[in-house]
Formats: C-alpha cells, sequence, structure tokens
C-alpha cells in the first residue's frame, strides 16, 4: 500500500511539475512577475506544504532548471535596467551643457540691444562748424564751404553729409548782413553771412568783425575803437627789449634789422644806445615826434602817443638824424625823404596805424607843412607803397610781437586793404 500511495503522490507531483514547466515556458515573463509578486504575498503565511517543495530539490534535479530560467530572467531584466540607469546618465551632462549655453547667450544679447538701441537716438541739436560767411551780388550758396555737426541724445556727434542738408532764406541780392537757416532732418540752425559791398572784401579774423563792409571815415572810426579796447600804454623805457624781439633778424636772433641801415649795413647787434652812432641803434619815430603835437613828452616817466611801440623802429642813429621829420616821397629833397624799397610798404603801414590810432593826425601831400601841424605824407606816395611792397612774415611776426606787449594790432599789416577804403579811390 505504501508503495501504491508513494507511487500516486509521485505522479501527481511530476504531472504538477509537468504543466508547471510548460508554464513557465509559454510564458516566462508572465511567470517571473507572478513568482516574484506571489513569495512577497505568501511570506508571511506559514504553511505545511511548504517543506515538500524542499524536499521536491532534492528528489530530482530536474525540477530545478526550470527554476534557474526564472532566475536568468531577472538578470536580464537588470541588463535592460543598466541602460536605463545609464541613459540618465548620459542625459545630465547634455542637460547641463544647454543650460550653460543659454546662461552666455543673455550676456551677449544685452551688447546687441545697446547698439540697436544707441542707432535711434534722437536727434536734439545741429552745429555749424565750418561756413562760408561772405557772398558777391548775387552769388548763389556755397555747400562745399559748408560743414555741419549732428548731436544726439546719447552724446553721440556725427558729421552730416551735405547732401542731406537744405537751406532756406538765403538770398544775395541786397548788401549787408543776413540770415538764413541750414535744415537737417527738420531741425534748422540759424546762419548768418554777409554779402560784400562791390569795393569791400572777406575778413576772417574777429579781431575785426565790426569794420565788415565800411569805408571812409565811418571804417576809420570803427578801426580805432577796435585797435584802442584792449590798448596797454607803454613807456617809452619799454621799447628797446620790445624792439630786440621784434624786428629781430631771422638769420641771426642776437641783431636787429635796421628800418634805416648805417655803415654797418641793415643787421646789427642788439644793445641799443641812444647817445653813440654807428655801430649801435636808436629808437626811430616813423611819425615823427615833432609832428605829434606840442609838448608831447617820451620820457620814460609817463605814456604818451610818442611812446607807442607800433611807431618805433630800429635804425641808425646817424641816418635818422638825417631823415629828421621830413615827408616821405620817392626821392630825397631838403623836405622829403625816400627809405629803401624793401621797407617802403612797412613805413605806409606804420603810418597808417598811427593817423588810425590817434585821429587828431592827418595826411596831406604837402611836404612844406609846418613840424607842429600834425600832419604826415605824402598820402598818394604812401598809398602805392602799401602796394608796391607788400606785408611779408618779417612784418606779421612784428605785429604779433607788439601785440603781445601792448595789446592791439596794426590793422593795416592784417588788412593793407583798409587803406584804400579809408584814404584811397574806395573812400566815400
Amino acid at each position: 500500500m505504501k508503495k501504491k500511495i508513494l507511487s500516486i503522490i509521485m505522479m501527481v507531483l511530476s504531472l504538477f511539475v509537468f504543466i508547471g514547466c510548460n508554464t513557465v515556458i509559454n510564458d516566462t515573463n508572465t511567470t517571473v512577475e507572478q513568482t516574484s509578486i506571489d513569495p512577497t504575498t505568501e511570506l508571511p503565511v506559514t504553511e505545511s506544504p511548504t517543506e515538500e517543495p524542499t524536499e521536491m530539490p532534492t528528489t530530482e534535479k530536474f525540477t530545478e532548471e526550470p527554476t534557474v530560467a526564472p532566475t536568468e530572467a531577472p538578470t536580464t531584466e537588470e541588463i535592460t535596467e543598466v541602460p536605463t540607469t545609464e541613459e540618465p546618465t548620459t542625459e545630465e551632462p547634455s542637460t547641463e551643457e544647454p543650460t550653460a549655453v543659454p546662461t552666455e547667450e543673455p550676456t551677449e544679447q544685452p551688447t546687441t540691444e545697446e547698439i540697436t538701441s544707441q542707432e535711434p537716438a534722437v536727434l536734439e541739436s545741429i552745429v555749424i562748424i565750418e561756413q562760408d560767411r561772405f557772398y558777391e551780388i548775387d552769388e548763389t550758396f556755397n555747400y562745399d564751404a559748408l560743414t555741419v555737426k549732428a548731436i544726439y541724445d546719447d552724446g553721440s556727434e556725427v558729421i552730416v553729409d551735405n547732401n542731406d542738408l537744405s537751406i532756406r532764406g538765403f538770398s544775395t541780392s541786397v548788401t549787408g548782413e543776413r540770415n538764413a537757416y541750414i535744415i537737417y532732418n527738420r531741425l534748422p540752425v540759424e546762419y548768418n553771412y554777409i554779402v560784400l559791398e562791390d569795393y569791400a572784401f572777406e575778413i576772417d579774423n574777429e579781431y575785426y568783425e565790426d569794420a565788415i563792409n565800411l569805408r571812409g571815415n565811418t571804417l576809420k572810426i570803427t578801426l580805432n575803437t577796435i585797435i584802442r579796447e584792449n590798448f596797454i600804454p607803454l613807456l617809452y623805457g619799454d621799447a628797446p627789449s620790445i624792439l630786440e624781439e621784434s624786428d629781430a633778424d631771422p638769420n641771426n636772433f642776437n641783431h636787429v634789422l635796421l628800418l634805416y641801415p648805417g655803415e654797418y649795413g641793415a643787421s646789427v647787434p642788439n644793445g641799443y644806445q641812444s647817445s653813440i652812432g654807428g655801430y649801435y641803434w636808436n629808437r626811430e619815430h616813423v611819425w615823427p615826434q615833432s609832428r605829434l603835437g606840442m609838448n608831447v613828452s617820451y620820457d620814460n616817466d609817463f605814456p604818451s602817443i610818442a611812446t607807442d611801440v607800433h611807431n618805433l623802429k630800429p635804425a641808425d642813429g646817424e641816418e635818422n638824424a638825417f631823415r629828421s621829420n621830413h615827408y616821405f616821397d620817392n626821392i630825397t629833397t631838403d623836405n622829403t625823404y625816400e627809405p629803401n624799397d624793401n621797407v617802403k610798404g612797412d613805413i605806409a603801414r606804420i603810418l597808417f596805424y598811427m593817423a588810425t590810432m590817434y585821429l587828431e593826425l592827418s595826411f596831406n601831400d604837402l611836404p612844406n607843412s609846418q613840424s607842429n601841424e600834425k600832419t604826415m605824407g605824402m598820402i598818394s606816395v604812401l598809398l602805392e607803397w602799401n602796394q608796391l611792397d607788400p606785408v611779408d612774415e618779417f612784418e606779421m611776426n612784428r605785429n604779433e610781437v607788439i601785440f603781445s606787449y601792448q595789446g592791439n594790432r596794426n590793422p593795416f599789416i592784417d588788412y593793407p586793404e583798409f587803406a584804400e577804403l579809408i584814404w584811397g579811390d574806395l573812400a566815400e
């Protein structure tokens, strides 16, 4: 009996194992999942049949092979899980890289935005930098001489293309001071210009701004006002050191050039001495002191008309005495004196200055005039000399040096044309 019962039990178990193996082979994944879930749920349950399966593996080793299959299944799952764990690791650097890139891009974007924000800056004003201020009758506007600068609210400045400019109110049909408007991008700026009289000339020096378009006595009085405005009276004793600078020989700064040369030539060493002739030089009044008025002093105590440095020149003492107080002319006589050709224009422009600076002085063509009449000449000859011996660099430098000490200029060195407008054919 026992053998029969044991054989029946073995048959049942083998049948059960056979059915279980088939199910494991047919649906491996489901059995793996069921076996993974069932043990967890059945762990707390204590049953006696649990001892029988422990004895089964001991009786038959073949039953362990199908159990190996489910144990190998999780190894395949672990293999499949490894790439899943590796994928996030590969994704983490990829997610970090894009986060780093956009953080740099926004820092660069503001710079581009700033650049674009400058382009549409608002135009605040326009300024005329260069211009042609002088025009003749019926002359057209000169765009080539015009330079305009545009100023924006962001502080930027741009030179405007003249093709983008327009002008309104410009006319040269009438002489005198005029005004018009230069326009850029609907923004105007006032443009002042002068239409010259047919006798007038351009004056670019602001020092003589008020003298433009004038002539005759009106011009003379206006120039008088200009050169007296910042005039600094000097003492007669100041002249020697100033003349050593203003009349220095350009080829030897230790020498001065003489207006009237003596036996030692036109260039002599520095070293003023009024009482010694020959090698030394003295101060010459180009407009003679005796023709400056009665009781005019040129001592070293008080400045006067006789101490104006524009009227003083280094000269040889003996030649200066020979010239005396005679008028200037193209011939030397008992009443006239002719200097060297290279200084004739210089002399004429000094005399023009004196007659403008001191309105009590005047010109004529009468060399026999008394010395106390405050007159000088010959005016017709002086106007010729003004043209025949034009202004040179030596004369311009002299004007600058005296201006630095005395505070006023000789207008007839800056603009010799003034002489014709006051005493010449162009005067009223």
